[in-house]
């Protein structure tokens, strides 16, 4: 289960690099059917490296949560209608579970958001053919919970790495 969660981690983290990749070397209008391979080749390259070779926990499970909350998303909004309660009670829910995942290390809780992003990117990419820029509010609710929630991803992990160590320490300084 480590290796996995490890290699989810370090395949959101390939997909972002990919992004980045694209967004400096190729023009905005780029077809989609050209860049499916850079993306893939990051999110395997990832996935294997991580798998092989990381150790991660917490930016495993920021993937999964990345990538779900985002493909929630898109099947809430093809189905009803748009309400930001909606987004705002899955970001939530992605906050409660990184606070209850722990990290394995430093290199851990820097990988976390690139990998919650990568989640995120790699859920627009299953549903870009979709046409959800008709329901207004929708993409702005999508790119809301993928771009804060990272950042709040970020800062969950490493307030709550500050607040273990801060307890180690405590009970270390207790027991001499």
């Amino acid at each position: 289960m480590n290796r996995v969660l490890s290699g989810l981690g370090y395949a959101g983290l390939g997909i972002t690099l990919s992004f980045l990749l694209i967004i400096l070397t190729f023009p905005s209008y780029t077809a989609m059917e050209t860049l499916y391979p850079i993306y893939l080749t990051g999110l395997i390259a990832g996935f294997l490296y991580g798998g092989f070779r990381g150790k991660a926990n917490a930016s495993g499970i920021s993937f999964i949560l990345g990538f779900g909350i985002t493909t929630l998303l898109y099947l809430i909004w093809l189905n009803f209608t748009f309400n930001l309660a909606y987004s705002l009670s899955l970001l939530a829910i992605a906050i409660v579970a990184m606070w209850i995942v722990s990290s394995e290390d430093t290199l851990d809780i820097a990988l976390t958001p690139f990998s919650y992003f990568g989640g995120f990117i790699l859920g627009n990419l299953l549903f870009s053919k979709v046409e959800l820029y008709k329901i207004e509010g929708s993409v702005m609710s999508i790119f809301m919970s993928g771009v804060i929630g990272a950042v709040v991803v970020l800062f969950i992990s490493l307030f709550k790495a500050f607040v273990e160590n801060t307890r180690a320490f405590g009970q270390k300084k207790n027991n001499l």
